[in-house]
């Protein structure tokens, strides 16, 4: 996928959101694409973090995510009993997709389904937000962690 795929992809379910968040309100709409998101967490993440730790999973994509204009920056923060990854983003998806369609609201839905689908489909990940660029910082982090096996 190129960077226009990607900013399509991600104004497609901006946009699916904003339209099920009108019908339905703001919760059951995030429900209703839950269900179809926590899937492809548990494809995409699984076989990243199954057999390698947070860092080393995530570190494996950040190749793909550039290709698609996303730069993503992983960092070990391990130790004490904990696998854990903090995930650094100058480019924020949330940002771009509300720019794209002239939504002046700072939204992080996307993160936001991401980050939940991803704590349902392994359950014992933890995933913190740290910082976020449509909050007024000038990047988004993203703590993960779980025991370390």
């Amino acid at each position: 996928m190129n960077e226009q795929e990607y900013r399509a992809l991600m104004r497609t379910r901006l946009a699916d959101y904003l339209r099920l968040r009108e019908d339905m309100g703001d919760e059951p709409a995030r429900e209703a694409i839950l269900e179809s998101y926590v899937r492809r967490q548990e494809q995409r993440m699984g076989t990243l973090i199954r057999r390698n730790s947070l860092a080393e999973g995530f570190s494996k994509v950040t190749r793909v995510f550039d290709g698609m204009g996303v730069h993503i920056e992983i960092v070990d923060v391990s130790g004490d009993g904990v696998d854990a990854a903090v995930e650094i983003l100058t480019t924020c998806e949330c940002q771009s997709a509300c720019d794209d369609l002239g939504v002046n609201e700072p939204l992080t839905v996307l993160c936001e389904l991401d980050n939940e689908a991803a704590r349902r489909a392994f359950p014992g990940l933890k995933v913190e937000v740290l910082r976020q660029h449509v909050r007024g910082a000038h990047m988004c982090v993203f703590r993960y962690s779980r025991q370390a096996p």
